[in-house]
């Protein structure tokens, strides 16, 4: 439950201020009652039961005053007090309600026993109402603190995990990518031959380097999504989509790469967005053999959501990989790759899969919240 606040208003500071006033108004009106019945004689100052009733409703206005005092003091978050004044107020309006039953069945003619016995109740009611709502928000506090402090280990725990797993990815790529470069560069420097920049060993040094560089990125940008302080905002889509379109025709100029995307496409997200698109694009690029491939780019808005959808007329996904698609990699020679793909859409809220693959092409399909606000 939010606190709704109004300039100037505190609802905790109004809830133990009730309850001190309406403590301190019951003790008063006691107390003048009392002196006004003993000095205008009346008999039914001397009755048991009137006298009953006043001595146990002095201490329970106290217990109140004190109550409301402690409340404006403590640790229990403002949120709290609107739950609190509702356990009061029930449990003084409700134990009224209770004793005026019972007044039918033990009438008096005396007005004075009426009023003191009422009085009585609603201030006992009150007191116990005050106590269960303390008790009852209290509970609600540790409860939230259990939820958080355990939300707080799992994310732990999780940051552990994927560190660990992403730290042996890294030794086992960049180890078998070193092994590469350093083989290589041993074989250039024993030979007694000259050197072409054609040779298949430089390029072969190059590759691996650049193997190592993009898997380091990629790890880094992956832990990035587990951050505690990682902030999203209103992201334009259509500039995301045109960037890394844009990237694959500067890389693959023999692909034909269509883009379908209208103007002003917001969602929430931040600069790690055009990963997400950069790799499935990468990967029809790399990994298909088609002569004449054809990669298509679609982008649509479909009532709160934003659809992307890359599709290519390559040759499919093998079926021995389907299973595994967006799984971790334990050990890989290719990075993260669609594993990245789905841990970058489900930080923004959203879903990738995996739609149709086969001879005919592949299509991946996103689906991301849509934002309102354009910046």
């Amino acid at each position: 439950m939010n606190e709704q606040r109004l300039p100037g208003f505190s609802f905790s500071h109004s809830t133990s201020t009730v309850v001190a006033t309406t403590s301190i108004l019951i003790l008063v009106w006691t107390t003048v009652e009392l002196v006004s019945l003993y000095l205008l004689d009346f008999p039914t100052f001397s009755e048991p039961r009137y006298m009953v009733g006043f001595l146990t409703i002095i201490p329970s206005c106290i217990g109140m005053i004190y109550g409301a005092r402690w409340l404006r003091r403590s640790d229990i978050p403002p949120d709290q007090h609107p739950r609190i004044t509702k356990y009061w107020l029930i449990g003084g309006v409700g134990f009224l309600a209770f004793n005026v039953g019972l007044m039918s069945f033990f009438p008096t003619e005396s007005i004075w026993i009426v009023l003191n016995w009422g009085r009585w109740a609603l201030t006992f009611g009150f007191g116990i109402g005050l106590i269960v709502g303390i008790a009852q928000a209290r509970s609600v506090i540790s409860r939230l603190a259990a939820e958080r402090e355990s939300l707080r280990a799992e994310h732990v725990e999780k940051q552990r995990n994927l560190i660990d797993q992403m730290n042996g990815l890294l030794r086992h790529e960049v180890l078998n990518s070193t092994q590469v470069i350093t083989g290589n560069a041993s074989a250039l420097m024993d030979s007694d031959e000259a050197i072409e920049p054609t040779d298949e060993r430089i390029t072969r040094i190059h590759r691996q380097g650049e193997e190592i560089t993009r898997v380091v990125q990629e790890v880094r940008v992956l832990l990035s999504t587990i951050e505690d302080e990682r902030t999203l905002e209103t992201t334009n889509l259509t500039d995301v989509i045109e960037t890394q379109v844009q990237k694959i025709r500067d890389q693959y100029p023999r692909i034909d790469v269509e883009l379908r995307c209208p103007e002003g496409i917001h969602v929430h997200a931040d600069e790690l967005l055009g990963r997400a698109f950069g790799n499935v694009l990468r990967n029809s690029a790399e990994h298909n053999d088609t002569a004449a491939l054809q990669i298509t780019v679609d982008v649509e808005r479909v009532d709160q959501s934003v659809i992307v959808t890359i599709e290519d007329n390559g040759g499919g996904i093998p079926e021995r990989k389907l299973e595994a698609l967006f799984d971790r990699p334990l050990v890989s020679d290719h990075g993260l790759g669609l594993y990245l793909v789905r841990e970058l859409t489900n930080s923004y809220d959203g879903t990738v899969e995996l739609s149709e693959t086969g001879e005919e092409g592949t299509v991946f399909r996103f689906r991301l919240p849509s934002s309102e606000t354009s910046p």
